[in-house]
């Protein structure tokens, strides 16, 4: 939202809490310290404002201090008492044309002055209703902002609303062979479907249902709130490169539409054959990778599979686009350790014996997640890949030392483009007799600097040849607590039949999910480092996945 500087004597009351409502009386007692004004103002709604469903209430206080909790009352009675730790949920948000209005504040504890939060109109008569909002600050004083006065009218059907996040506002958007929609989107009732226009022709139903904690943190009596975002990944190759509007809609289950947003986007596909794109989801940076040394050359099958209980997979997916029709599509992905090309699915795909059958060295496995956020793009539902090393087989046949390497995962299009999709750093090592075998795992959610907040479920897989007994969850090196179970292990066990197709010689192969409640409000705001271990039948603990993310319960993206 675009705000203009805003005029000192329009806009603010200097007040106290002598202005506070007849049930809160004396609910303010600032004693000696307290600064003598605060400049503030509810700005949203607007006096005498017709409202209806979910009610947003939105403003400003500023008096150098830092906000410690926001107090929302109507007709006296106490709606949402928004108390959190410094910088919590909807308060000390950042505010800089308040800024710009008084520089005198830039650089106080108190400069990220904005506060939001809601109430629903349903819970009061239709007529007229007074807003009143107590703002207290980290020293404990205490003051009210000036009253407003709604009309409720609860016969009126709300309207979705939301917000477009991306492609952000004011921003040069350069969109590239994809352009991400995204934003969320409520209702007072329910949200039916979110339409994305691209120069005012449908282009196709956003995937709706994304987790937005940040969303639920500002609506907490929304039903949908936690699920309220949406995303829509267009394939820019089909529209000619210049500017185009992007408009996004939500209609409800009574077919009320309300708009979303509306952004000016640069189409500039700037070659007739754009590379190729993906993500490599395994191996984990840094990993080990165990093989037996000591097998017979060449396995029992005479390939490159000495022993199935060491065998180290590579998987993900890539696609492709081009402007270019009959260019378009992704021709096959190969693996390459310290330069040394051993892997191309064009020529290695096959299946493999000593894996139970199993196919492997293959593109074009089943990811119904990619056609999900890619609906556009032809191979998005068949995008996968997976590449079987045996560790052993490349030290004791291949030359490659025990230690350091690099793996790169390449994509080449049509027209053979390649593009290196992942460089990770790993290390073989030769297994002794009474080894373990390392656990996989995979981190589903979050990803790697992702933006939580809220309590987020922590989602993904483990696997171990000696079975998975326990799964745990640690941030910064602490062991956490399940915020909904109340324990400090994950629920495993959950389906999996994705990672059963891709590791069927794994025991809970296809059970092998596991999810974890991450209370983000015990964190402070900033970078964290989330590690997964697993403890095994053995009792043996390892690594099973990790990811760095960032906490931010400050504001709700606008």
């Amino acid at each position: 939202m675009t705000r203009k500087a805003l005029i000192l004597p329009a806009i603010v009351a200097i007040l106290c809490w002598a202005a506070a409502p007849a049930a809160a009386q004396g609910t303010c007692a600032n004693g000696e310290g307290c600064p003598a004004q605060t400049l503030g103002t509810i700005e949203f709604p607007a006096e005498g404002a017709l409202v209806s469903g979910f009610v947003r209430v939105t403003g400003f206080a500023l008096n150098g201090n830092l906000v410690s909790n926001v107090d929302l009352y109507v007709d006296g009675k106490e709606e949402a008492n928004r108390i959190t730790t410094p910088g919590g949920a909807n308060i000390n948000l950042p505010r800089a044309d308040v800024i710009q209005a008084f520089p005198a504040y830039a650089g106080t504890p108190g400069e990220h002055p904005g506060f939001e939060m809601s109430f629903r109109a349903s819970a009061f008569a239709n007529g007229t209703h007074t807003i009143w909002v107590r703002i207290t600050d980290v020293t404990g004083c205490c003051y009210w902002l000036a009253s407003r006065s709604v009309r409720v009218d609860n016969t009126r059907n709300q309207p979705p609303f939301g917000n477009l996040d991306f492609p952000k506002p004011n921003d040069s958007v350069h969109a590239n062979g994809v352009l991400q929609v995204a934003g969320w989107a409520l209702d007072d009732r329910r949200v039916d479907h979110v339409e994305v226009l691209v120069d005012g022709l449908q282009e196709r139903q956003a995937v709706v249902g994304v987790y937005r904690p940040d969303v639920a943190a500002y609506y907490p009596d929304v039903q949908n709130a936690l699920v309220a975002g949406f995303i829509l990944n267009i394939d820019s190759t089909r529209y000619t490169n210049g500017v185009h509007t992007v408009t996004v809609k939500a209609v409800d289950d009574q077919g009320q539409v309300g708009l979303i947003g509306q952004r000016k986007v640069q189409i500039f596909n700037n070659a007739p054959n754009l590379p190729p794109f993906g993500e490599v989801e395994y191996p984990l940076l840094n990993a080990t990778w165990f093989g037996n040394c000591f097998a017979p050359v060449g396995g029992p099958s005479g390939g490159e599979i000495l022993d199935p209980r060491y065998i180290m997979f590579v998987t993900g997916w890539a696609l492709d686009t081009s402007n270019v029709m009959e260019r378009g599509g992704l021709s096959h992905v190969f693996l390459e350790i310290d330069g040394v090309k051993l892997r191309d699915s064009r020529i290695n795909c096959h299946r493999e014996f000593n894996l139970n059958n199993m196919l492997i060295d293959c593109y074009g496995y089943y990811r119904p997640d990619v056609e999900v956020l890619y609906p556009g793009f032809q191979q998005a539902p068949n995008a996968g890949f997976n590449f079987a090393i045996d560790v052993g087989y490349l030290i004791t046949q291949q030359g490659f030392r025990e230690g350091g390497h690099i793996l790169q995962v390449k994509a080449a299009d049509k027209e053979d483009q390649v593009t290196l999709l992942k460089e990770i750093p790993i290390y073989f090592e030769c297994a002794t007799q009474n080894l373990d075998p390392p656990p996989l795992g995979f981190v589903e959610d979050p990803a790697n600097y992702e933006f939580v907040n809220g309590v987020f479920p922590v989602i993904g897989w483990a696997l171990d040849l000696d079975t998975v007994i326990r799964v745990r969850v640690l941030i910064d090196g602490f062991p956490q607590i399940d915020a909904l179970r109340g324990v400090d292990y994950a629920e495993y066990g959950l389906a999996s039949p994705d990672v059963g197709l891709v590791y069927p010689n794994y025991p809970q192969s296809t059970r092998a999910r596991w999810r974890f409640y991450l209370d983000t409000t015990k964190l402070s705001n900033s970078e964290h480092d989330l590690l997964v271990e697993v403890i095994d039948g053995r009792g043996f603990v390892r690594s099973a996945g990790t990811r760095r993310f960032l906490v931010n319960n400050n504001t709700v993206t606008r």
